[in-house]
């Protein structure tokens, strides 16, 4: 094992560091690193070294314990379309230790504000019984386009946990998140969703619960992340909102119960009325749960639905269960399709295929050059052979065609464990910059939330 911490000065070469470990030749000596195979890689980059590059003054900096992660780069797995060599990235820690499951959004007036949940330090499997559980929410603020977060901000009266960020047009803030039935706020005993919202940059928000009316007794509502601002059909030349609602654990009940809720005053009254055809799809999780929606320039409607391992759809044709299972953690994408705003569904392609076995939470991204960024998660049996972690691909088609297999960008790759990595997502700039924002696992078991500043 390299033991910490060695520094080489001096012109740098980095050999096609991709999904693979090579030899990384410096200019007065060599470090050579062990040529395993893909099972072995996430050792070998994610649980004990960290690489700090800083690309004017040619220095490598390598080992687990050292003091910062600021310029640890993007490596690109199996590159094909792109250039093999890794992207320059600085990268910030925010927060204490348990902050999990963050999700970044660029506010009206451009700066960025990042969400994530904490639990005030004690996981619920591991309270003492009796203890009261609570989980709510934690804000950054940036002004200076991520180089630089205000304090952390924790929010004991936005209750939940998985939030989501999303900036409509007018500037107002719509962030859906769910809440345990374990939670000591949750008076009904059981895990449902809720929406909040704000008008003022997240100084204050009001919350909606998502349910019980409408719902069979005690329903695990969901939402969709991403609600969308999509031409009003009857008005002309205005937009209105629309957000994908569903219920969890549905069995039989789960067809009959998604729906489009529409506003046209920016999320603060619901039309709860219109009824997608989804075809019957039924599964553990509910058709709009946990996932996004993206609108192509055409104004068709990409949605990934996550599909449950203990489901009925979860096997892939011809492929080969993971070898090692994690759970939920296994659970997968498809992708589903609308030609009609919403109206009706059908998987995209053939069988809607979107990735591999563990590879969901789903994050879309149109850049400036029109090219489609897809941020997602790598949660369990990693087929890049890194940690698992955040990951990107893009489509040069506007979601029509993707590769899962070539150009991976490894963005998370650190996490130590079976879980808590990834979740994030990315925005843009206008210098055409991103960042990304992740969650990973640590050494001391406990999550951590960083951001990842980098372009393509």
């Amino acid at each position: 094992m390299l033991k910490p911490c060695v520094a080489i000065l001096g012109s740098v070469s980095l050999r096609a560091v991709n999904q693979r470990p090579r030899d990384v030749q410096c200019g007065v000596g060599s470090l050579i690193l062990p040529r395993q195979r893909t099972a072995s890689v996430s050792n070998w980059l994610g649980r004990w070294l960290i690489m700090l590059v800083a690309s004017t003054s040619g220095v490598f900096a390598w080992g687990a314990d050292a003091p910062s992660q600021t310029a640890r780069p993007i490596v690109i797995a199996n590159p094909s379309r792109l250039a093999p060599q890794p992207l320059a990235a600085t990268r910030t820690p925010l927060g204490v230790p348990n902050d999990y499951k963050p999700w970044i959004v660029r506010l009206r007036d451009g700066q960025l504000m990042i969400v994530a949940f904490c639990f005030g330090g004690i996981p619920d499997t591991k309270l003492p019984p009796g203890a009261p559980y609570r989980e709510h929410a934690v804000f950054w603020r940036s002004s200076d386009g991520g180089r630089t977060w205000s304090e952390r901000e924790e929010r004991p009266d936005v209750r939940g946990r998985e939030f989501a960020l999303t900036c409509l047009s007018d500037g107002t803030l719509i962030m859906p998140c769910q809440i345990q039935g374990n939670d000591a706020e949750n008076e009904s005993g059981y895990t449902y969703s809720k929406l909040f919202r704000s008008t003022n940059n997240g100084q204050t928000w009001t919350e909606q619960r998502i349910g019980p009316e409408g719902f069979p007794e005690k329903a695990s509502t969901s939402l969709d992340w991403t609600p969308l601002e999509l031409p009003d059909p009857d008005r002309p030349g205005n937009t209105m909102v629309q957000l994908g609602v569903a219920m969890q654990h549905g069995k039989d009940a789960a067809a009959s119960h998604v729906f489009l809720w529409r506003s046209r005053d920016s999320g603060l009254t619901w039309d709860k009325s219109l009824k997608p055809d989804t075809q019957g799809w039924s599964d553990v999780d509910g058709f709009f749960s946990q996932s996004t929606t993206y609108r192509t320039v055409t104004g068709a409607l990409l949605h990934p639905v996550r599909v449950d391992a203990t489901g009925p759809h979860w096997k892939l044709p011809a492929f080969a269960e993971p070898k090692q299972r994690s759970g939920d953690q296994d659970d997968r994408s498809m992708l589903w399709k609308s030609d009609d705003g919403g109206r009706s569904w059908h998987k995209h392609a053939t069988d809607g295929r979107f990735g591999s076995y563990g590879e969901m939470y789903p994050r879309f991204l149109r850049l400036q050059d029109g090219r489609l960024l897809l941020t997602f998660t790598a949660r369990s049996n990693p087929t890049d052979g890194f940690a698992i972690g955040l990951r990107a691909l893009l489509s040069y088609d506007d979601g029509e065609t993707w590769d899962f297999d070539h150009d991976r960008l490894v963005i998370g790759d650190i996490n130590i464990g079976k879980s808590g990595g990834g979740f994030g997502n990315t925005v843009q700039l206008d210098d055409g910059s991103l960042v990304s924002v992740h969650s990973y696992r640590g050494q001391d078991s406990k999550t951590h939330v960083e951001t990842v500043r980098w372009k393509l």
